[in-house]
């Protein structure tokens, strides 16, 4: 179980790693690292979220554009531009050698 504010590390290391985060609570750490393996990680629609990392005879493939939710549309219209109640984004560091991290909203299907 993954509380607020906590770090998580995976490593897909000659194999997979599928890591679901759409019930993980805001402000998480997350570090990921493919080395001669795949890592996929799926976050929630509407969460921020800030990448970093690199890539070494690898790739990254990261969708960072926030699906807006009916709930979060019609809460930016009634509240005002109050940064100080927002959540921190969900940190994503992800590394690959020979290998692959793929971040993606809950709603798209990995391929």
């Amino acid at each position: 179980m993954l509380h607020r504010g906590e770090s998580f590390f995976g490593l897909a290391l000659f194999g997979g790693l599928d890591l679901d985060l759409t019930s993980a609570p805001p402000e998480l750490a997350v570090t990921v690292v493919a080395i001669f393996g795949g890592a996929k990680v799926r976050v929630r629609p509407d969460e921020e979220v800030v990448c970093g990392g690199f890539s070494v005879f690898g790739g990254r493939n990261i969708d960072l554009r926030r699906r807006p939710t009916a709930a979060n549309s019609s809460e930016s219209s009634a509240t005002t531009n109050d940064d100080e109640d927002a959540p921190l984004p969900l940190d994503i560091l992800a590394y690959a050698a020979f290998g692959g991290v793929t971040v993606k909203r809950a709603s798209a299907e990995f391929d």
